[in-house]
């Protein structure tokens, strides 16, 4: 589906300002030498410097090859026991750990995490009937936020102690919608697993992963602490098309994203998950890897759909096929293993930058299927109900610093024409849209990705329509009014504002009432000079980047009141007409703006706090 994804903050101030992304064609590579070719040019059409990729089957790794650089300043490079950053890979591990203390009988996957971790800081106003339960964490269905920017990065390097961090920064940990009905990708959740771990064995998280899951499959070129990598070889991260260096700033947390690793010894992982853990026994019983493969814990997996997250795995869509297994995005780097059960084979991609993964993935796919001479799928389309046809906005952002842009923007309108469910933006180019073909039962599947069902239509009891999933979004039934009025308001305010400044100089005798509504746009604008400057790795300190965008949330709404009262006080005395209308108007379109931002906690927006 193609979504209009907002910036962060910019989306925030100019919910005009997104970006649209667009799946890019695929190579099909199928020899060793063809793979080699293809992914080095478009490491170079990519300014990637260097990368790591093993192609494994039941039986072991197939092939692997080292390419570019390791360091693009020193030029030294990769090699293949270069170690690269795994990112979010982390959790699959950790989600192992976990589930050998479920078989060991200590908890299960229904345990409440509050039984688990007394002293967690988890805010759930459902907790009376639906308790975040360890499944929850283990999916991101706990309705969670993600990470908040003072939570990202450490002066110093920190082991251990992920409830001391849970605590230390309990924002995240609010339970936004009923656990177990949507998905929405939590960071946060999986230190709540790491703490759960290092409570019960009373060890730090990299001990407890290093014994239990790393050692027994195999996996030796391994590191969890930036210090370590820091010392062996490692890949640096790179960002831009410069390839210019991020650095390696120490992270708050580990089990959510701290290892370091080849991508030789990562295929062992991936071919563990692959073979339901029989190439190394006694890590997991079959059946619990068999278990985590299966989606579970959203609404569309209660209506059938088999796409969704699973225990510490994610479904992927790549050259037509669907792929379990995890990707990684730090800072400087990203990652990717998946696995293909129908093929039988699977892949291992490590990046260390952060400008693409997607691109590079597609041609590993496809070499694979060369290999297995799978074909795509292909599923004959069947008539969906008109029933669908209405507003629906998406309701489960990642995190809430993208409430308002996802409110304003991820609306669209779905209408059934025959076998194809179209989703259309009230303004095209701008909001949520998909092309979609049915293939019975309510089950869609994105025509972008080829026939991989990847959503489906929610009911009610009553068999009503109540909204869709797709791809992890899930999205409610709304009113034309509720869908298409907030854009219009937005829309409206802006232009109203940006005329504000025009007019004769000498057509007011009081000059404020133009002033403010000058002012605050300018407000506006040196706000979003200092939100498109933003740092990531200083996302959560304070900068004149975060100063300033604090700055320009506070100043903004109390201009925007001051020129209302000026306009207001004012009115009779001044004779033009236009001119004070154009001043009333710029002044009220700041304060509308300025009561969006209020209505989702972002005014003031002190970063640093946040």
């Amino acid at each position: 589906m193609k979504r209009i994804a907002p910036q962060c903050v910019v989306a925030l101030l100019v919910p005009t300002l997104v970006l649209a992304a667009s799946p890019t064609g695929a190579s099909a590579p199928s020899t060793p030498a063809e793979l080699r070719q293809t992914l080095t040019e478009l490491m170079r059409e990519e300014h990637v410097p260097g990368a790591s990729y093993a192609v494994f089957d039941r039986n072991g790794t197939v092939l692997s090859e080292s390419l570019g650089l390791a360091n693009h300043d020193t030029r030294a490079p990769v090699s293949e026991g270069t170690l690269f950053r795994l990112g979010s890979i982390t959790k699959t591990v950790t989600a192992i750990a976990i589930l050998q203390l479920v078989e060991q009988g200590h908890f299960s996957l229904q345990t409440p995490v509050s039984d688990l971790l007394p002293s967690a800081p988890i805010d759930n106003a459902f907790h009376a009937s639906d308790p975040v339960r360890v499944v929850h964490l283990l999916t991101h269905t706990a309705g969670f936020d993600d990470t908040h920017p003072k939570a990202f990065f450490s002066p110093v390097e920190r082991r251990g102690h992920h409830l001391e961090s849970s605590i230390a920064h309990p924002e995240p940990l609010v339970v936004r919608w009923r656990p177990g009905t949507s998905e929405s990708y939590s960071n946060p959740g999986y230190v709540l697993l790491g703490a759960i771990l290092e409570a019960h064995y009373g060890q730090p998280w990299d001990e407890i992963v290093s014994s239990k899951v790393l050692k027994p499959l195999g996996i030796e070129q391994t590191a969890a602490l930036t210090s370590e990598a820091a010392k062996r070889d490692h890949a640096e991260g790179h960002s831009g098309s410069d390839m210019h260096r991020t650095g390696m700033p120490f992270e708050q947390t580990q089990a959510d994203g701290a290892l370091w690793c080849s991508a030789k010894d990562l295929a062992r992982l991936g071919r563990f998950l692959l073979t339901d853990g029989a190439s190394a026994p006694g890590v997991l019983q079959p059946e619990t890897v068999r278990a985590m493969k299966r989606a579970q814990g959203t609404l569309g997996v209660g209506a059938q759909l088999a796409y969704g997250p699973g225990l510490g795995l994610r479904p992927r869509i790549v050259n037509g096929g669907l792929w379990l297994g995890h990707t990684g995005g730090v800072l400087g780097a990203k990652a990717s293993l998946h696995f293909h059960a129908e093929q039988g084979m699977g892949y291992v991609l490590l990046v260390n930058s952060e400008n693409t993964l997607r691109e590079l993935e597609t041609p590993l796919a496809a070499y694979i299927s060369a290999q297995t001479q799978w074909k795509a799928p292909t599923a004959e389309a069947r008539p969906i109900q008109s029933d669908v046809d209405g507003w629906y906005r998406l309701v489960n952002p990642r995190i809430s610093l993208l409430g308002l842009p996802t409110y304003l923007l991820d609306t669209g309108h779905v209408q059934a024409q025959g076998d194809q469910l179209k989703i259309s933006p009230f303004i095209p180019g701008l909001g949520y849209g998909a092309s979609l073909k049915h293939h019975g039962n309510g089950l869609l599947a994105d025509t972008d990705y080829g026939d991989v069902v990847n959503g489906v239509v929610l009911r009610d009891e009553g068999g009503a329509v109540i909204g869709l999933e797709l791809g992890g979004d899930s999205l409610r039934r709304t009113s034309m009014a509720a869908a298409v009025l907030p854009q219009l308001s937005v829309l409206l305010a802006v232009p109203l504002l940006l005329s504000a400044p025009f007019g004769r100089r000498k057509a007011l005798r009081n000059r404020w009432v133009r002033r403010l509504p000058s002012l605050a746009l300018l407000v506006l604008v040196l706000g979003i000079v200092c939100a498109t400057n933003l740092e990531f790795h200083l996302l959560g300190q304070m900068t004149w980047q975060t100063v300033g965008l604090w700055a320009a949330t506070v100043l903004f709404p109390a201009l925007a009141v001051a020129g209302i009262a000026v306009s207001v006080r004012t009115w009779r005395q001044e004779t033009g007409t236009v001119a004070r209308w154009r001043g009333l108007l710029g002044s009220a379109s700041a304060l509308v703006l300025s009561l969006w931002l209020a209505g989702f906690h972002l005014s003031p927006l002190a970063l640093w706090r946040w």
